[in-house]
């Protein structure tokens, strides 16, 4: 520790100016001593506690002869960062005799001795060393009640297990599966820059990582050598699966949070699966995330800050905020914008709405659907029905969804059966007959034909806020349209104080978006300007569009053109950024709610930081602007 610390210790707490210089060194100096002793009492190692016990407040107290213990109580409140941080202390021959004779008789020493070991076989995922099969011992103590495993500690009465503080190298991820956190780091990475599913991973893993020799392994006819195979041992299970890998991430990703909070991790312990042990814990931090929740949040840097100087000499800023959608969804309940949550992903409605499973699949038809059938006895509904099953099974469904997003990344690399009622079909009546229209498609001729809904509905798409660098700030689901009144509520919970709202607002139905707000007498983006980017501009709106070429023609805004006649901002960032987020339409498909929220919100939150670690190498001086000026 230096003098300087010291004395700046002693500024804020002028109390502790009267105390000798030799008392206050042989404090700190006994304080050293004792922090394994203050650690052992501690849940967290990484931080100092505020309040000493009254046995370490004694010891303490000697170094300052005895002083009394509300002096030694606030010592220890200005010091305690500096004596956890100390390099350890090796003490002198006097130092070991007065500590243990004032330790010692004050019962300070009360570590219990580890008893009733429990152990079972499991197996660990390395990255470097294969698999390997070990075991595992949980050990209890009398003294404190608590059975200490691998990763964390349950006490007798309670059905809660406490984490211990930090990510720990290796992590339990089930019962008898644990995996290295540097292999967990590379499934995170694989997934984030490669979409790689859990399934994808998993097959990976057991051809390439968990062998010793996969070069050789995988081509024995190119090393026709003599290596001999290691027989798997009986009793463990040497194949990694793909729920442990989606386990092991979502663990790890909340571990990582946690250690970054400085907080501890705390789940249920009776629960029957690592599933739903996870759910409480990824749902608070799916309501974190929500409007203002990413880490990212309040980034900016020179490719979406502009500062430049008004005609009156006032500095003035701008910063633009790009919103899209992406086809991405998951399964929800079939009745339309209902947002609860389906009890499974075999269920098509939500359990407020099951009694609406026994009505006919057609549209505005009230009548019950007959037994083993999806419509009712009229002749026109069945056909429709029957339409629906004769069309054929086959994943063209998912490829055209994968094609409008841009990239065909399955979730599994080796086709497996497909069930065709998996995805929302439509059927409407035809000239020629019963034909199967596209999702957003509307019927011809009006809402005269016959329409019916068949198979599992999912949610209609991801809308993303973000900056023209391409960090992401927001994400929502839309579940019934692309409304403009749900991306305005969309924006608002992005932006909710006047102090955060953009300068501009980019999105390629801002006229629509605009003459909602009008209509609604909606204010909050009222210094907001509102262009549609100039694709969708000069491709997509009318030029007697009135309203769309008054308020929303980008060439009206000459604070968006730089000096060189240049768009000053990239107002196409969003048709670039879901190329890639478009890659995980098939990854999440399956995913019930809250895995898919937090799945996204992570694959978000990590690509952030490598973009924020791009622009910082590219030098466009990436920061963050503080969150009292955005919300004062």
């Amino acid at each position: 520790m230096s003098l300087q610390e010291i004395l700046s210790v002693l500024d804020q707490y002028p109390t502790l100016k009267g105390l000798p210089f030799n008392g206050l060194t042989q404090f700190l100096r006994m304080a050293c001593l004792a922090r394994p002793l203050i650690q052992f009492q501690q849940l967290d190692r990484r931080i100092p506690p505020t309040c000493l016990q009254l046995g370490v407040l004694e010891l303490l107290g000697t170094s300052l002869s005895n002083a009394d213990l509300d002096l030694v109580a606030l010592c220890w409140l200005a010091f305690k960062e500096i004596v956890w941080n100390h390099p350890e202390v090796r003490p002198t021959e006097e130092e070991v005799i007065e500590y243990n004779k004032a330790a010692l008789g004050r019962g300070t020493y009360d570590v219990m001795t580890l008893t009733e070991p429990m152990t079972h076989k499991a197996t660990l995922y390395t990255l470097r060393n294969g698999v390997l099969p070990v075991y595992t011992t949980s050990l209890y103590c009398r003294g404190c009640n608590r059975r200490y495993y691998h990763n964390n500690s349950v006490h007798k009465q309670s059905s809660l297990r406490t984490y211990y503080g930090g990510v720990p190298h290796v992590i339990q991820v089930a019962q008898h599966f644990f995996m290295e956190s540097p292999l967990l780091e590379l499934f995170s990475n694989g997934m984030v820059f490669g979409w790689l599913s859990a399934s994808n991973w998993a097959r990976i893993y057991n051809s390439a990582l968990a062998k010793i020799y996969p070069h050789v392994a995988n081509n024995k006819l190119a090393y026709p050598s003599t290596l001999r195979e290691p027989v798997p041992p009986t009793g463990w299970t040497m194949e990694i699966r793909n729920e442990d890998v989606m386990n092991g991430f979502l663990l790890y990703s909340i571990l990582l949070e946690k250690a970054e909070q400085r907080g501890i991790l705390v789940l249920p312990h009776d629960e029957a699966n690592h599933k739903d042990r996870l759910q409480p814990v990824l749902a608070e931090r799916n309501k974190e995330m929500e409007g203002i929740g990413q880490e990212a949040y309040p980034h900016a840097c020179d490719l979406c800050f502009f500062v430049f100087e008004a005609e009156d000499g006032t500095l003035m800023k701008i910063q633009t905020a790009h919103c899209d959608g992406d086809t991405i969804g998951h399964r929800c309940c079939k009745v339309h914008d209902c947002k609860v949550p389906l009890a499974s992903n075999r269920q098509h409605f939500c359990p407020d709405h099951q009694h609406i499973k026994l009505k006919c699949a057609v549209i505005d038809c009230t009548d019950n659907s007959t037994s083993g059938f999806r419509t009712c006895s009229n002749p026109e509904h069945h056909a429709l029905e029957t339409a629906y099953f004769t069309r054929g099974k086959s994943l063209h469904k998912l490829r055209s969804r994968l094609k409008k997003t841009g990239v065909s990344v399955p979730a599994n690399s080796i086709p497996e059966d497909y069930d065709d009622d998996d995805d929302e079909v439509i059927i409407e009546s035809g000239r020629d007959g019963p034909v199967e229209v596209d999702c957003d498609g509307k019927p011809e001729g009006g809402n005269r034909r016959l329409r019916a809904y068949f198979g599992s509905r999912r949610t209609h798409n991801e809308q993303l806020i973000m900056r023209c660098c391409g960090v992401i700030l927001s994400r929502a689901t839309l579940y019934g349209s692309e409304a403009v009144s749900a991306v305005n509520d969309f924006a608002k919970a992005t932006f909710p104080s006047p102090q955060s709202t953009p300068e501009f607002f980019i999105f390629d139905n801002n006229c629509k978006l605009d003459a909602h707000q009008r209509a609604i007498h909606d204010r909050h983006f009222e210094n907001t300007g509102k262009p549609v980017d100039v694709f969708h501009f000069t491709c997509k709106h009318k030029l007697t569009d009135h309203h769309c070429q008054l308020y929303c023609n980008t060439a009206a805004f000459p604070e968006l053109i730089d000096e060189n006649g240049n768009w000053r901002f990239n107002t196409s960032i969003c048709e670039q950024t879901n190329v890639w987020f478009g890659g995980y339409l098939s990854v999440v498909r399956d995913m019930e709610v809250t895995r898919y929220n937090f799945f996204l919100d992570e694959m978000i939150k990590r690509r952030n930081r490598y973009i924020i670690g791009e622009l910082e190498r590219k030098g466009h001086s990436p920061w963050m602007v503080p969150m009292d000026a955005l919300f004062p």
